[in-house]
């Protein structure tokens, strides 16, 4: 199975030694998109909405990048900064997720640099 990084302009830049997309075989694996936005390397906001929507947006767009969509994701790992916000994660999950939501996981830790939301992902390659 060959490995493929994927690039693209309009992907968030990674901010470190990793890849923000990787294609193998038939799936796409998303590294942790925060709610930071891409242009700017800024926090989309102190809120959880706006993070949480920002990441969701970037998660999107590396998806959509890599020839893949939202509808096509099979696994996702949703970083929470604070258990609290379980409820508000719930609600934006099923936005974006609206019919047949993947299989996740959502541990609680102490993300960096105040951010309150980190999500990964692996999807289905449709192209």
């Amino acid at each position: 199975m060959d490995k493929q990084v994927i690039n693209h302009p309009d992907m968030p830049a990674p901010y470190g030694a990793y890849s923000t997309a990787i294609r193998a075989g038939d799936f796409i694996f998303v590294s942790g998109q925060a709610g930071i936005i891409p242009k700017s390397g800024a926090k989309a906001g102190e809120d959880f909405e706006s993070q949480a929507r920002q990441a969701f947006e970037n998660l999107k767009t590396c998806l959509e990048c890599s020839g893949s969509s939202m509808n096509d994701v099979v696994k996702v790992i949703t970083w929470l900064g604070d258990a609290e916000e379980r409820a508000a994660l719930n609600d934006l999950f099923g936005e974006y997720f609206p019919i047949d939501p993947p299989a996740r996981s959502t541990p609680i830790v102490d993300l960096p640099m105040g951010l309150l939301l980190s999500i990964e992902a692996t999807a289905i390659a449709r192209d």
